[in-house]
């Protein structure tokens, strides 16, 4: 019996406390919204015209003006007191930085004298109003460095803005600010620089003070909205070598790679050392660096960059060919015959898929005294001899390569 009325009682209890928690919920729902609806129209009187108020606690409120340019602390208000509370308010040129622990700490500057707030308790209400009011004071800074540029998507790499990033869609240009240690601003023009979009894995890689760096973003839409105009505007604006998937800028010497929907890459042909196609992958060495950049495609996509490749290679030779009568020949993998009919002479590349080793040699065809196949091991090749006695072996993979490249010769002299 005991035990039975000791449940009952505890049963009871448990009903008391958890109706004095929903009560003193309500309570407190209702104060914030009363002080917040009050808090307005008092604002007013004071010349500050809320965008936004935030009710932290029972003691402080803080509101965000129309013109995102200075926030206002209320302490002590009553609703049923209007006239008596401490107010103060805060340009948000002047607020240094944010931090984040136990307490928002808020730095800002009065009166020439380095000052700091602490807000609490924490919520994410409270927690994103002041990422918030920190970012638009950073964008004010950069808006305010590049006043020529129409900046249209911001974020922060963090919530206390360690970094802001702003992006023009019009320009295609990319501001970074620092803001720990000594703050600094640039500004780069994106479609001029190595940079990598993806949005399935929310990575992104642009250069940051001349180096490439992988760069986080805090504000999720940033990255989408970025990979969407930079798309567009290559679209619009590049030659197409494969529809939706490469690009080529041909001013800026430029190379864009896309699947079409998530990943976005450019690669500036000036700085690539060699190229590589291994399995579905193509991939890229820099220049004088170690770094080698990466992109994941299909069988297709690779076959269509190899022939760009080769066309790349093959304008520095000359800038057009007429396929009807030159002929190109694949000789071996990393090598080619070209029978440059329309120029009266012949052209021996090796490693036409890739950039900074590709050599090739020129060869009039007046100047050729003989040509004929030579065997050695099992491997064939042709051997051309010129007036000056200088001799051009070109090795072949297949035995009917080498004899359909003496005829072309032997026909071509006739």
């Amino acid at each position: 019996m005991n035990i039975l009325i000791i449940s009952v009682l505890l049963v009871i209890a448990i009903a008391i406390v958890t109706t004095l928690i929903i009560i003193a919920y309500k309570i407190e729902k209702t104060n914030k919204q009363n002080v917040v609806l009050s808090l307005q129209d008092v604002l007013e009187l004071k010349g500050f015209f809320a965008k936004e108020i935030v009710y932290v606690n029972k003691y402080l409120s803080v509101a965000l003006n129309n013109n995102f340019n200075k926030i206002a602390l209320i302490r002590n208000f009553n609703p049923k007191s209007p006239t008596y509370f401490d107010y103060m308010e805060i340009a948000l040129s002047f607020i240094e930085k944010i931090e984040k622990g136990v307490y928002i700490k808020l730095w800002y500057i009065k009166r020439g004298e380095n000052k700091s707030l602490k807000i609490y308790p924490i919520n994410n209400e409270v927690k994103d109003f002041f990422h918030k009011i920190y970012l638009k004071a950073c964008i004010n800074r950069i808006e305010s460095k590049f006043s020529q540029v129409k900046f249209s998507d911001f974020s922060s790499s963090d919530w206390e803005s360690s970094y802001v990033w702003a992006y023009s869609k019009r320009t295609n240009e990319f501001a970074y600010l620092k803001t720990t240690d000594k703050s600094m601003i640039f500004k780069i023009n994106l479609k001029r620089e190595h940079f990598t979009i993806d949005t399935k894995y929310r990575y992104f890689e642009a250069p940051v003070f001349g180096m490439p760096q992988q760069l986080s973003t805090y504000e999720y839409d940033f990255l989408n909205n970025l990979f969407d105009s930079m798309l567009h505007s290559i679209k619009s604006k590049c030659g197409t070598i494969l529809e939706n998937a490469i690009y080529y800028d041909n001013f800026n010497n430029i190379v864009y790679l896309t699947n079409g929907t998530t990943s976005l890459q450019s690669v500036d042909l000036d700085k690539i050392e060699e190229v590589f196609y291994r399995d579905n992958r193509i991939s890229f060495s820099l220049a004088n660096e170690q770094k080698v950049i990466n992109f994941t495609t299909n069988p297709q996509f690779i076959a269509a960059f190899e022939d760009f490749m080769t066309n790349y290679n093959l304008k520095k030779i000359a800038q057009n060919f007429d396929y009807k009568s030159d002929k190109l020949i694949n000789v071996t993998e990393s090598t080619k015959f070209i029978a440059d009919i329309s120029r009266d002479r012949m052209v021996y590349c090796a490693n036409l898929n890739k950039l900074a080793s590709f050599s090739y040699l020129t060869i009039m065809f007046q100047d050729i005294y003989d040509v004929k196949i030579e065997k050695s091991g099992l491997k064939y090749f042709v051997r051309i001899t010129t007036k000056n006695k200088d001799i051009i072996d070109v090795s072949c993979d297949k035995k009917e390569v080498a004899q359909y490249i003496e005829g072309l010769i032997v026909k071509t002299l006739g």
